[in-house]
């Protein structure tokens, strides 16, 4: 099978279920007054559409392992293209979020296949080498999709995102068809409880696994954050235009996609731990200076930028390195330690989007106050690694 073929695939399947977060988020702010409800209960939409995906990888692990990586992935893919149409239907905030619900659990199942396809078919060298490059591929998509989302709100209305991406999701399904392989071998014990259960808390027991997964957690807590409470920040606090939400966006997925790219390049020179540390100390930094800024009375769209960047830039090597890291020290069935790698990391990223919503007041210092947890919830995990290891 071409490497670099299967890598395309991947790409494109990742970046269909990103598109569901990132398409939307500048019709969110909208929602509530166009169904009549408050924005804690509009921002729902997307943190139980994150905590459905985390539960949803804890069954699509150990089914790509029953039933093979490619039957499971296909499935995955056409039941997101009727959620995502279900989506445009919703005649209720209540509606949406149920079909977001749905659609999260069926976006679990790219997560599980990518991380178990890219073990299944490069080395452990070559694996950071490849979720580096995928990492500045994929980041190319959250900064599009927003800008797009926010002129086909304008031009279409927000139910016009979700018809949009479930054709994109079904043309996708017709590649994957046609072109992917499968990559692993059928596990015929891999249902059994016994086995799924022996395989999640084996994980759970694997100090080095978690450590990785929380540093990795944080990087996406940060991003689900920004997607659930930037809307309301930048749209209604500042007055952003709608359409321009995505171009503000835009400049953090360009600092992840450096530091993605500066991950890609040193790859093959320094050691995942390292490069994970290069990441840690940018974000942990930006994480601070977001804090000081928004309680310092020092607040502006250019510091908040600024801020936000350097935690992005660092982001990008963090979100490189963890996942190999982890799997590689899981020592396991590769699809249950991709879903529970998952599982936790989404986990953390939809506690995170339920942060901002539930303690929403107008206002940024909640998106302030998450961040900065997640940054110290990462080095807090580190220095407990390097307290073990001595």
């Amino acid at each position: 099978m071409n490497s670099n073929l299967v890598l395309a695939i991947l790409i494109l399947a990742s970046s269909v279920a990103m598109m569901s977060t990132d398409l939307y988020a500048p019709s969110l702010a909208h929602l509530p007054a166009y169904f009549g409800t408050d924005a804690a209960t509009a921002k729902l939409s997307m943190s139980l559409n994150a905590l459905a995906y985390a539960l949803g990888t804890l069954v699509h692990g150990p089914l790509s392992e029953r039933f093979g990586r490619r039957p499971v992935f296909l499935g995955g893919l056409a039941g997101f293209t009727l959620f995502s149409l279900l989506c445009g239907l919703a005649q209720s905030i209540e509606q949406l979020i149920a079909a977001r619900v749905l659609q999260g659990l069926m976006a679990a199942v790219e997560g599980v296949v990518v991380l178990a396809v890219i073990r299944d078919v490069f080395t452990d060298r070559d694996q950071v080498r490849a979720i580096a490059w995928y990492g500045v591929a994929t980041a190319m998509m959250p900064a599009v999709a927003p800008i797009l989302g926010g002129y086909i709100f304008i031009w279409f209305g927000w139910r016009m995102n979700f018809y949009f991406l479930a054709v994109v999701a079904l043309i996708t399904t017709v590649l994957i068809y046609t072109f992917l392989q499968e990559s692993g071998r059928r596990d015929p014990d891999a249902l059994r409880i016994r086995e799924v259960l022996g395989d999640y808390l084996g994980l759970l027991r694997n100090r080095d696994f978690l450590r990785y997964t929380i540093i990795g957690g944080s990087t996406i807590a940060f991003f689900f954050a920004f997607v659930t409470a930037g809307p309301f920040i930048l749209i209604k606090q500042y007055g952003l235009p709608t359409e321009y939400f995505g171009y503000f966006q835009g400049l953090l997925v360009l600092s992840y996609g450096a530091g993605s790219l500066l991950t890609g390049r040193l790859a093959r020179r320094w050691s995942g731990d390292d490069l994970m540390l290069l990441g840690m100390v940018p974000a942990l930094g930006g994480g601070i200076a977001l804090v000081a800024i928004v309680y310092g009375g020092h607040e502006s769209l250019p510091a908040m930028a600024i801020a936000l960047s350097i935690m992005a830039f660092g982001d990008g090597p963090v979100f490189a390195t963890t996942p190999t890291l982890a799997m590689n020290a899981s020592r396991g069935r590769t699809g249950p330690a991709a879903a529970m790698l998952l599982a936790i990391e989404v986990g953390m990223g939809s506690l995170a989007a339920l942060s901002v919503g539930v303690f929403h007041d107008g206002t940024s210092r909640p998106l302030a106050l998450t961040c900065g947890f997640f940054c110290l919830l990462a080095a807090a995990a580190w220095l407990a690694g390097k307290r073990r290891e001595k």
